[in-house]
């Protein structure tokens, strides 16, 4: 992978809705994710619906340790962090996880948004990460989505058909904005297409699964604290509104 020009990616975000990052993963990468996988999904425990594996961070520690590389850091703090967030360093993310899955589907789904709710503003607060374990092309179900739709204040026209069809490689990256009208071409071929897909969110928007009572003990051991923070341990909201009046905490009420 080449160095990354982390502000042209933040830029393309923001105008175009999406990007995509070439060769993100290295080869080493890619087995370790995939064999750990192949482990997952021969669980009794594991939560699957067909093909879709849910809460993979639930399962192995390297599944949050790939969604706070770096690199990505660099990309989602400009787009995702909240200003005003103190009692961590800004420098640092305060975003959150929103939901982490492996999808692997080859029917067509329509227009949506990820997001809930459109929104014209020029913040979002919301982010669809892609990593492709499997080539993606049209035939082999991509992700299809409407250019410029980030920035609306309506819900998807599903008569729309202009599609961009976000096709990579094994090893690319894919973010866009979650507000955007995106979905799924049909695929035409019966090959693996699998992605490992990540939602990530500003601290203060509702986690769509417990996360904070879900993860194994033996998980969240293994976190750094950035990561623990990025599931969600920072901003859980007080039992006592006597001892605590923002939720906005820093690492200090991380506990081993």
């Amino acid at each position: 992978m080449k160095k990354i020009n982390h502000k042209l990616h933040v830029n393309k975000i923001k105008k175009n809705g999406y990007t995509i990052i070439k060769n993100f993963l290295s080869i080493n990468e890619l087995s370790l994710i995939k064999n750990k996988i192949k482990k997952i999904e021969n669980q009794k425990s594991t939560v699957k619906t067909g093909n879709n594996i849910w809460h993979l961070h639930n399962y192995d520690e390297i599944f949050t340790n790939v969604i706070c590389k770096k690199d990505i850091q660099k990309i989602l703090i400009p787009l995702l962090n909240d200003p005003f967030y103190k009692n961590i360093n800004l420098n640092l993310p305060n975003y959150i996880l929103g939901e982490s899955m492996i999808i692997d589907e080859k029917g067509f789904m329509n227009l949506h948004l990820d997001s809930y709710i459109p929104s014209s503003s020029s913040k979002l607060y919301m982010a669809n990460v892609l990593f492709l374990l499997d080539d993606r092309s049209r035939d082999n179900a991509c992700t299809i989505l409407i250019k410029n739709t980030h920035r609306k204040d309506s819900y998807p026209d599903r008569n729309k058909k202009n599609y961009t069809y976000l096709e990579g490689k094994k090893g690319d990256l894919i973010i866009y904005d979650s507000r955007i009208w995106h979905g799924r071409c049909e695929a035409k071929t019966n090959t693996s297409n699998r992605t490992l897909v990540y939602i990530v969110q500003s601290w203060f928007i509702k986690q769509r699964f417990d996360y904070i009572h879900l993860l194994p003990k033996k998980i969240f051991k293994k976190l750094s604290n950035l990561e623990k923070q990025f599931l969600g341990f920072c901003s859980i909201p007080p039992k006592d509104n006597k001892k605590i009046i923002s939720i906005r905490q820093g690492y200090e009420v991380l506990k081993n």
